[in-house]
């Protein structure tokens, strides 16, 4: 009987193939968590604005169909803008603010835990720090951060193209990292009838304030970019 020669790997040859598994697997995995990483965050960031712009339509309506002047005392009007908002979104906690009025002095959404706290806490797109807020917030049942600003409270403030009664920041993942703005935190401004993302109407250029890489780029106009992909 004729022996069957039977012809497999060496064991210098399996390692050599683990290994190079091994190298491949360390380039490609982080890229494709990177990349999986961000398309979570965008859909979040869709997904809050989506039904911020709901509650937006609401409060609109309660209002006789315009903002102007629900919100009165200007700055002092940041808690009533706060208190609006939370009466139409899902709310498990809400911070509130500092006021010229002298009442809600709890120190704001950063000292109440509605916030990120201490300096560089929160970043801009181009890596530089941000401290704490005392401006009023929420944090949503699904994780979110949100502060609440006023700036004129007839409407009148000028933003681009167009004038706003103020703004809301929004950390669509929470505490958890990047805390960047242009990567989880996005902005938008609150106008007479609707809400605007940063970034359109002539206000913070995304061709200018959102790339990647850019040592001046604060990554406001990002919020804009990402609901028109």
């Amino acid at each position: 009987m004729k022996k069957q020669n039977k012809k497999g790997f060496t064991l210098a040859e399996t390692l050599i193939v683990i290994a190079i598994i091994g190298i491949i697997a360390s380039i490609v995995t982080p890229m494709l968590f990177g990349t999986t990483s961000d398309a979570e965050l965008k859909a979040k960031w869709k997904k809050q604005y989506s039904d911020l712009s709901q509650a937006t339509m609401m409060i609109v309506a309660d209002n006789g169909g315009s903002l102007i002047g629900a919100f009165p005392g200007d700055v002092a009007g940041s808690e009533d803008l706060k208190n609006t908002f939370a009466s139409k979104l899902n709310i498990i906690k809400d911070c509130s603010g500092t006021s010229s009025t002298g009442g809600n002095v709890s120190g704001g959404s950063s000292a109440g835990g509605c916030w990120h706290s201490g300096t560089n806490s929160w970043y801009y797109l181009n890596g530089t720090g941000r401290a704490s807020t005392s401006r009023p917030g929420l944090i949503l049942n699904n994780g979110s951060l949100m502060i609440f600003y006023i700036l004129k409270s007839n409407c009148s403030s000028s933003a681009g193209d167009y004038t706003r009664c103020g703004y809301i920041y929004m950390d669509v993942n929470g505490f958890k990292k990047p805390n960047t703005i242009g990567k989880d935190i996005f902005a938008v401004s609150i106008t007479s009838n609707t809400l605007i993302p940063y970034g359109a109407k002539g206000f913070t250029d995304p061709s200018t304030t959102c790339i990647e890489g850019s040592t001046v780029a604060t990554g406001w106009g990002c919020a804009a970019k990402y609901l028109y992909e």
